[in-house]
């Protein structure tokens, strides 16, 4: 039952052009069977399996008795089954197999002992009123020609040249004759008539017995036959032996071989039944493996396909490399297309830090940045009014350290309130509100970003008295310029009137506090609610005297919510404002959790 599915499925996954084509009866498609396994096995699926063996003889009734032989004893009844549906779908017969023998022996092998099987089948038809592809088991004789000469009209010089790899053999698998090409590749001494075959060549393939009887058996195989010993091996030998004679040490045990050619071609029982001859071509498949046997394509004859294999063989090897070749390219594109585009989101992320992610974006789409008039906006300059003092008794590392955890934390702010920072310069942090996107809260984020600096800034040491930083702060709203200044290191610019009002303001301001113009205190209290109280009228330069604000704090937001910090509530008032107006010590500060922004960093660039 399972040798029919297997046909059934062989069938149907593709092979059933090859099985129908291999012959027009029964008994050459057995006959053929190890060559087809030799080249599933060697071809397709290029593995080293020990298939079975078939071997059909032709009965006086016009029945068949064919030997199978395995290695794997026990599987004939696959082989019932299997032959029966080939029978069936291929040659459109019934049969019926009997058993008629089944015997097992050891074989000793170089890899080790083995089991072999022998089962004899007869094969019978069932039904010859049945419509088939051929009326009996065999095809029949081939038709005869008329007067032909059964004599062979070429002499043994003659023959030898038109096989030069062929062997014949006595019943005793002794040499009688050899082609001529053999002779580059055999020790002459190891060609003369009588010599053991099994000194010259070692059986690669079937993996039997290398005598008379086992080769009938198995005479429908493919047999691979490799030279034990070349002639470049045997002048070494003698090399060996002649410089051990010299300096009395005697032969070396170890015997480098060279390359050994492989013949491979097929068994024939001559009329005589008593000789055998190998019909056999180099085993050889591309350029380079012929020279290195020393071989040309004038040591095949022209009628050998073995020629046109190598040819084909080179040229497909040819194709492999130039597809390997092209594979090695097209990964290497790969990995710079990889690299490429790491680098281009690395520039990109610059180029998004360096100005605002829809100015960026802009940019990297090609599109061309018209400077744009903002109609309000706020912006606010803040710094560290006494750091000309800090300068002078501090090491450059420890200024940069501080500067560095200040506008860390500012940049915190920035991020959380959504606003944008232009720019730091030394001591200097500008920030803008309202731009590029226009919003109508731009005065109220930049008041609470104010409140959060000045927070932050307490939460930073100075780096030789350990006291906390005083930040000062300027405010300003109005109209103002903005636009991408330069194309090989863009910069995102802001001009105006506006700017350098809110830069006087804080120059003019006091440490520790949030000074705001008349116009920044209104737009604040427009959408947000802050406590303001009135400094007075302060000269400011290029204005004259304007009245300036203090921000105190924000009735809508708590500091704990502006800093996003979570209070201690045994420690902390309500809304935070009482710890910002009379300071809280350092200590205290670093009780108080910080949320950081992770994935998100503010934009730095510049101002005119």
């Amino acid at each position: 039952m399972y040798g029919c599915f297997l046909i059934e499925y062989t069938m149907e996954i593709g092979w059933d052009e090859l099985v129908r084509s291999m012959s027009p009866d029964l008994k050459g498609f057995l006959d053929n069977l190890d060559s087809l396994h030799y080249f599933i096995d060697h071809v397709v699926y290029k593995a080293n399996l020990r298939g079975p063996s078939f071997r059909c003889e032709e009965n006086p009734d016009g029945s068949l008795t064919l030997h199978y032989f395995t290695g794997r004893p026990g599987l004939y009844p696959i082989v019932r089954g299997v032959l029966r549906e080939v029978a069936r779908r291929v040659f459109n017969i019934d049969i019926s197999l009997t058993i008629t023998g089944r015997t097992q022996r050891s074989v000793q092998m170089a890899s080790g002992e083995r089991t072999e099987e022998h089962v004899i089948f007869l094969v019978k038809t069932l039904d010859q009123n049945r419509e088939s592809n051929s009326d009996s088991l065999t095809a029949g004789p081939p038709p005869s020609i008329e007067n032909f000469d059964q004599t062979l009209k070429m002499n043994a010089a003659e023959f030898c040249t038109a096989l030069p790899y062929h062997i014949i053999m006595d019943e005793h698998c002794r040499l009688l004759q050899t082609g001529k090409e053999l002779a580059n590749h055999v020790p002459k001494e190891l060609l003369a008539v009588g010599t053991p075959i099994m000194r010259i060549f070692e059986v690669n393939r079937p993996q039997i017995p290398f005598d008379f009887d086992n080769i009938c058996n198995f005479i429908n195989a493919v047999f691979v036959l490799q030279v034990k010993t070349s002639p470049t091996d045997m002048r070494k030998q003698r090399e060996e032996t002649e410089n051990s004679d010299d300096t009395g040490t005697g032969a070396s045990a170890a015997f480098h071989h060279g390359h050994h050619l492989k013949l491979k071609g097929q068994m024939m029982l001559l009329s005589n039944s008593k000789n055998l001859i190998y019909i056999c071509s180099p085993y050889v498949t591309s350029i380079p493996e012929l020279m290195q046997f020393g071989m040309r394509l004038t040591a095949m004859p022209l009628h050998d396909a073995t020629r046109d294999l190598i040819l084909l063989n080179q040229q497909r090897l040819t194709d492999v490399e130039v597809n390997l070749q092209l594979e090695a390219n097209n990964e290497q594109l790969e990995v710079l297309a990889k690299d490429l585009e790491a680098e281009k989101q690395k520039t990109e992320m610059i180029l998004r830090d360096m100005l605002p992610l829809s100015i960026a974006t802009q940019l990297m789409n090609g599109e061309h940045i018209e400077a744009r008039e903002y109609e309000q906006a706020t912006v606010m300059f803040s710094d560290v009014p006494n750091f000309q003092s800090i300068l002078p008794h501090s090491q450059p590392k420890d200024i940069v350290q501080m500067l560095n955890d200040l506008f860390h934390r500012f940049d915190r702010l920035v991020v959380m309130h959504k606003v944008y920072k232009v720019e730091t310069v030394g001591d200097s942090y500008m920030t803008v509100g309202g731009i590029p996107e226009q919003l109508a809260e731009h005065a109220e984020m930049i008041c609470h970003v104010a409140i959060g600096m000045l927070w932050e800034g307490r939460s930073v040491l100075e780096p030789v008295n350990k006291k906390p930083i005083q930040v000062r702060i300027g405010i300003h709203s109005g109209p103002i310029v903005a636009g991408v200044v330069a194309l090989s290191m863009p910069r995102y610019c802001l001009f105006g009137d506006t700017v350098s009002v809110a830069s006087s303001i804080e120059m003019s301001g006091s440490p520790g506090k949030i000074h705001c113009s008349e116009k920044a205190y209104k737009f604040a209290t427009q959408t947000g609610r802050f406590d303001f109280t009135h400094r007075g009228r302060i000269f400011i330069k290029g204005k004259g005297e304007m009245e300036i604000y203090l921000l105190l704090r924000s009735t809508k937001k708590s500091v704990w919510e502006i800093v996003d910090r979570e209070r201690d509530i045994e420690k902390n008032t309500i809304d935070g404002y009482e710890e910002l107006e009379t300071g809280m010590s350092y200590a205290e500060q670093q009780h108080t959790i910080v949320h950081p922004y992770v994935n998100q960093t503010s934009k730095s660039c510049s101002i005119s």
